[in-house]
């Protein structure tokens, strides 16, 4: 089943390091399962390929309308720098300036200009809007949305969201006990500063004050309402990193504490991968929370579409390895694009696409299209390292280059049989850095010997 509200495509042109690139994204590969998953498209590549710059671009087709200090902006190469995209099967575009044309999803149904010089009807921090959009509606109205009028009447149907990887939680002071006024749109698409540390931890105050008292009111219902969400949060941490975790509440002095596994800890002293994936996590709870919805279902099963840029920058291997399919499970209306170097996310997801970015500096005539591969769910990480990251060996640097000099001293002895002194010193050096490399040299040895007739062994 196709998600709703859907990123179908985006071509970027003089942009950061792409001149002219065109990724489609395709739904995921299977539509036979048992249970709604996320939609997942994964970006790899070398250090400078432009993972973040392919977010940021994305992340901007959400954006406030306007520029002043949209990530993408700078990231503009020349006057005719633009992105183009489908969502929602609608062309869109922006840029530095602005002219009718087409693209490669059809012809344009609004753009943007830095210097807000259209000619045309001009609506909205210059946009121009010959027919009003989905999206468009989105971004008009969720930069004024506000979240403290309870007589508003507007509904949405989708929204979107940007993380970064930092571990932004931290200690701060509870004065008292009040109602969030923060808009659930508020720097939802800034990566690094979307994660606001003073909002979730009076999010949680408000949650835990208001279980307990309809507790106390034997509102049974209610309580459970109101521990939902993080209820959900602390599920997600117990499968990603097989920790109990409890957020609380404490009377005095006044402050929100965490208990890992029956610990007290302050969230200044929480482990960075924990801190991390609460940081983002149950930033997005309380926004999904505090959104009036079209339609009243799970928060979690709203549709979304969510821009994580190096996730998984502060876990351990067998977190990375947890850490996407627990989302693609937590929130199974999303459509989630994630950037990222680690071998163990890209086998950790099934039902994803993979996005290899090329080398920086590469230069091709005409459009560079790059096609999404399927992800490694199934595969060793061996193949994955070749296939995805293009990595071919399988130990450390200098082990490799001890490999690279016995190959070559057994060449040398396979033409002279003569004199197997260097072949074995080499070896035998191989040996000692560890078990694997002492059964491929031992291997080798024996292989040497039953060629040339000569015993070769180590000592």
């Amino acid at each position: 089943m196709t998600q709703a509200y859907r990123l179908e495509a985006v071509q970027l042109q003089g942009v950061g390091v792409f001149d002219n690139t065109l990724i489609r994204f395709k739904p995921i590969a299977s539509a036979e399962q048992d249970e709604k998953l996320a939609e997942i498209h994964l970006f790899t590549g070398p250090n400078g390929c432009g993972k973040s710059t392919l977010l940021y671009a994305l992340a901007e087709i959400f954006e406030e309308p306007h520029f002043s200090d949209g990530l993408i902006q700078h990231r503009w190469r020349n006057s005719e720098s633009r992105v183009d995209f489908s969502f929602d099967s609608k062309a869109g575009g922006y840029g530095i300036s602005r002219t009718d044309y087409n693209t490669q999803f059809g012809s344009l149904s609004w753009c943007h200009e830095m210097d807000d010089k259209i000619t045309g009807r001009v609506f909205a921090h210059g946009y121009f809007i010959p027919t009003m959009s989905v999206l468009l509606t989105y971004k008009l109205v969720a930069y004024k949305f506000p979240s403290n009028n309870p007589h508003s009447q507007t509904k949405f149907s989708f929204a979107a969201f940007a993380y970064s990887g930092q571990r932004t939680l931290r200690n701060e002071p509870l004065t008292g006990i009040q109602e969030i006024t923060n808009s659930p749109f508020e720097n939802a698409l800034s990566f690094d500063n979307t994660a606001r540390p003073n909002v979730l931890l009076q999010w949680i105050a408000i949650n835990r004050t208001n279980s307990a008292l309809a507790n106390f009111d034997k509102d049974l219902k209610a309580a459970v309402g109101y521990d939902l969400a993080l209820a959900r949060i602390t599920d997600l941490i117990r499968d990603v990193c097989d920790m109990e975790v409890e957020f609380r509440l404490e009377r005095s002095p006044l402050a929100v504490t965490v208990r890992v596994n029956g610990d007290s800890i302050q969230f200044d002293g929480l482990p960075d991968g924990l801190k991390s994936i609460i940081s983002w996590v149950a930033d997005l709870s309380l926004r999904l929370e505090a959104i009036p919805w079209e339609v009243e279902q799970d928060i979690f099963s709203q549709p979304i579409i969510l821009f994580l840029d190096e996730v998984d920058i502060h876990l351990h291997p067998k977190w990375q390895r947890r850490i996407l399919p627990a989302i693609q499970k937590l929130l199974p209306n999303a459509q989630i694009f994630v950037s990222t170097h680690s071998p163990f996310v890209v086998g950790s997801v099934e039902n994803a696409w993979v996005y290899r970015l090329p080398e920086p500096g590469i230069k091709t005539d005409g459009v560079t299209e790059i096609e999404g591969i399927p992800s490694g769910a199934g595969k060793s990480y061996r193949l994955i390292l070749n296939e995805i990251f293009d990595i071919d060996k399988e130990f450390d640097v200098e082990t490799e280059a001890f490999f690279d000099e016995f190959y070559q001293a057994r060449a040398v002895f396979l033409k002279t049989p003569n004199n197997a002194d260097e072949v074995v010193k080499i070896a035998g050096l191989l040996a000692a850095r560890g078990e694997e490399a002492a059964v491929i040299v031992t291997r080798e040895l024996r292989q040497m010997s039953r060629v040339t007739g000569v015993e070769v062994s180590l000592a």
